[in-house]
């Protein structure tokens, strides 16, 4: 044996090897390349090679511990407590629905917590791998790795008086649970992301996707955001191509130009309807918040009309929120990218746009820098009626209620047990009838 492995090898024969070795690399690099391209060129030996690829990947994946679900910035408060803090003098009512990825559980929760002492008055598990199990998976856009327990989330729930809970995941369909998280019914005929929004009658208004999209000369997997608008029962009574009303008002030029093309060009993450006649606008009208666009558009279907848009001075913002009947407020991410990294710009703020003198303030800039309130992406806002802020931070795991002098009155910090913070899920505010009335029909227990 000795022999054999000192033995002298002649030069071509080394040659040889280091050859037929760089082959065997091209042709397997070329064999994974084809397995990822799903081209198909290399029969069964394509998904093998890719397999062989991602051993790596696989043992790395096996080893850690998954943090798929945690916030993106998971340790940022590593010195908080885990869950509520109330801070002295703090008096507050009404309910919070909270959204929340439990990452002692690896699930998303959503509960329904009293404001006045952090008590969970009811709790919902949605079963996702339940709820989907039947569920079209025809999408170009959606790649279903969320339609299971340990990665869905419950992006803003909405609860009925008839405590019904409204439950979806960005690209996902929508469904009402009732309070054992059971389907009532379910709405698949549209992939819905984003802000679900009430529609004063028992509806709401959604971010959607129409599919697959119509428009020429673009890539089949062009993202055609929709407003779809749904009834109380699931039906689907409206789905309008955002691309569509944008080149039917000559606006091609924030859609495509001779720069790199870009999937998703728009990215509507809030369609807020209009509930009352006002002087700047009518019932029925939608503000519509267009985050790659940097955008605040006020729409009016009735007519196809453009009534207002502006861009700025909010950056990537999501959830526009009418204020009076004058004022809408915006959560202002401040987010951008010069090609070195997403950041924000100091901290998010709460932008307001007054529509009878045309001003742009931030009136609540003291209440979101004190506590350096910072997420990239998503994040929202609600105004209690005390005058009081609620913010999700999102990326952190965070939520805020803080007064206009930027006190921090609550504070909610999403951990586990393993100290990191886990992602939420968009919460909302109800206010004390609100929170009232759906725990009266909630009290007789689940339903079978």
């Amino acid at each position: 044996m000795k022999n054999f492995l000192f033995s002298r090898v002649e030069l071509w024969v080394l040659l040889l090897i280091v050859l037929f070795g760089l082959l065997a690399m091209v042709g397997f690099g070329a064999a994974v390349l084809d397995a990822e391209r799903e081209t198909k060129r290399f029969g069964p030996i394509s998904p093998a090679a890719l397999a062989v690829a991602e051993i790596p990947d696989t043992v790395k994946a096996l080893i850690e511990p998954d943090r798929s679900m945690a916030a993106f910035a998971p340790e940022r408060f590593a010195d908080k407590p885990t869950g509520w803090t109330f801070f002295p003098r703090t008096t507050l009512d009404g309910y919070l629905l909270l959204s929340r990825y439990d990452g002692d559980a690896n699930r998303h929760v959503v509960e329904l917590v009293d404001l006045s002492d952090s008590s969970v008055k009811h709790m919902w598990r949605p079963d996702a791998e339940a709820l989907l199990a039947d569920a079209p998976r025809e999408s170009r856009i959606a790649e279903f790795t969320n339609w299971n327990n340990e990665n869905y989330r419950v992006i803003h729930p909405y609860l009925t008086e008839s405590g019904q809970l409204i439950a979806k995941d960005h690209q996902s369909f929508l469904y009402a649970l009732d309070g054992c998280s059971k389907k009532i019914w379910a709405q698949e005929d549209v992939l819905m992301h984003h802000a679900t929004e009430p529609d004063g009658a028992g509806g709401f208004w959604i971010p959607g996707y129409v599919e697959p999209n119509d428009i020429e000369r673009v890539e089949p997997d062009f993202i055609d955001d929709s407003i779809t608008h749904v009834g109380p029962g699931g039906d689907v009574l409206a789905n309008m191509s955002v691309t569509r009303i944008f080149l039917r008002h000559g606006m091609e030029y924030a859609l495509f130009t001779a720069g790199d093309y870009q999937r998703d060009p728009i990215h509507l993450n809030d369609v807020q309807p209009v509930l009352a006649d006002g002087p700047h606008w009518k019932k029925g009208d939608l503000f519509l918040s267009f985050r790659h666009q940097s955008m605040i558009m006020l729409y009016r279907p009735a007519t196809d009309e453009i009534v207002w848009m502006r861009q700025g001075p909010w950056l990537a913002q999501h959830d526009v929120d009418i204020l009076d009947d004058h004022r809408i407020a915006v959560f202002n991410n401040k987010a951008y990218d010069r090609g070195t990294g997403a950041r924000v710009h100091n901290t998010n703020q709460i932008t307001v746009y007054d529509f009878e003198t045309g001003e742009v303030g931030n009136p609540w800039a003291a209440a979101l820098e004190k506590p350096e309130v910072k997420t990239l992406f998503e994040g929202l806002f609600d105004v209690l009626p005390e005058g009081h802020l609620l913010v999700e931070e999102e990326n952190s795991g965070r939520l805020l209620i803080v007064s206009t002098t930027g006190d921090t009155l609550a504070e909610f910090v999403n951990k586990a047990a393993d100290g990191l913070a886990y992602r939420l899920g968009w919460s909302r505010y109800m206010t004390q009838e609100e929170g009232d009335a759906a725990l009266a029909n909630l009290a007789g227990g689940c339903a079978e």
